[in-house]
């Protein structure tokens, strides 16, 4: 999760791409490689993805390239093993100054020395038999200094019903799990494993389920999400990277990424994709119908945008049932949001068709 101060201005725009590798080329024995993959401009940050088959341990590096010079060395991202053997790998900043660093799921470039390409690293612990690797890919994000394009008023957009898994979802509480000692925390903190399973169930995956760490009425799935999206070294289960990885080991295509505006996040809602999104606030007064404050970040999934462009999200802390349910002023959500650069979790079945886009899409 990105360390970005709760109480940081949110009204910065954010250049934002998605490049996706080919998973199945790069291969030498145990270790994938990919290609360069090139953001288009100067980044000062990059978040990786992969989805690997269940069961398969790995190492995951990242390497960047200076813009217009040579490549850093390569630094570790993560240990993906089994539940528990799951690890995070942050670096602190260079004493040179000029050498990126991982804060726990963020390549951070130094200050001043952007990078403008990397490459991903995968290697097994052991041999693979078949394609192992289904989805690699890198989110790059740096502030946009030009000049931003107002949104124009008018009259409210037409505005779908909910469809397709959107429209499928159903409302979980974090707050029905106990706090504990293990495990980040548990509830009062799982929003992230929260809304995952919200939307894998919408999705219609079938999810392990841990009966014995859900207390009754609760879904016994969330306890099976949060073990394995857990991050020892973050002592958490927010690790974005991990989410990901967590539904890609389900069957399905999971990414993080950084979207531009709501009006992507409308584009996605209305093909029927939920997104699980990233939003940060010290006061609840910012976000009018939140109950809670989110200093270090909170996990919500949203469903859909209304025709005046207020966004109708699941949100993970809620007292139970129907109340998870909620309708988020659009520059309210928009401002909470943009204090992670919009990160969201895009989360489908593998194959499913994304909306067309212009080539610029971060999808």
């Amino acid at each position: 999760m990105s360390p970005t101060d709760a109480t940081s201005p949110s009204t910065l725009s954010w250049r934002t791409r998605l490049v996706r590798a080919d998973p199945a080329t790069g291969w030498d024995g145990r270790r994938w490689t990919s290609e360069p993959l090139e953001a288009g401009f100067a980044a000062d940050q990059a978040i990786a993805s992969w989805n690997l088959d269940p069961g398969r341990a790995a190492v995951v590096e990242i390497s960047a390239r200076m813009v217009g010079g040579d490549w850093h060395p390569w630094l570790p991202l993560a240990e993906w093993g089994a539940a528990g053997r799951r690890r995070s790998v942050s670096t602190p900043p260079s004493s040179a100054g000029a050498a990126p660093s991982v804060d726990t799921d963020v390549l951070m470039a130094a200050d001043g020395a952007p990078f403008d390409a990397v490459r991903l690293r995968i290697t097994l612990e052991e041999a693979p038999q078949g394609h192992p690797l289904h989805l690699a890919a890198v989110s790059f994000s740096a502030p946009d200094h030009r000049p931003e394009k107002p949104r124009e008023p008018g009259s409210p957009e037409p505005s779908a019903p909910l469809a397709g898994a959107a429209a499928r979802l159903r409302p979980l509480s974090q707050r029905a799990y106990p706090a504990r000692d293990d495990l980040g925390g548990g509830g009062p903190v799982w929003c992230s494993p929260t809304s995952l399973t919200m939307v894998m169930d919408a999705w219609e995956v079938e999810i392990p389920e841990s009966a014995d760490e859900a207390p009754d009425g609760a879904d016994p799935r969330v306890p099976w999400v949060a073990r394995e999206a857990y991050d020892a070294p973050y002592d958490g289960t927010g690790n974005w990277s991990f989410n990901a990885a967590v539904a890609g080991g389900l069957g399905l295509a999971a990414v993080v990424t950084r979207l531009r505006s709501l009006d992507d996040a409308r584009t996605l809602t209305a093909a029927g994709i939920p997104l699980i999104t990233s939003i940060r606030f010290a006061d609840r007064a910012e976000l009018a119908g939140a109950d809670y404050d989110a200093p270090t970040g909170h996990l919500i999934v949203v469903r859909g945008l209304t025709p005046e462009g207020d966004v109708l999200v699941a949100d993970p802390a809620n007292p139970g049932g129907e109340a998870g349910l909620r309708t988020y002023a659009r520059e309210e959500f928009d401002a909470v949001w943009a204090r992670s650069r919009r990160t969201a979790y895009l989360v489908t079945p593998r194959g499913h068709a994304l909306p067309p886009t212009s080539g610029d899409a971060p999808w």
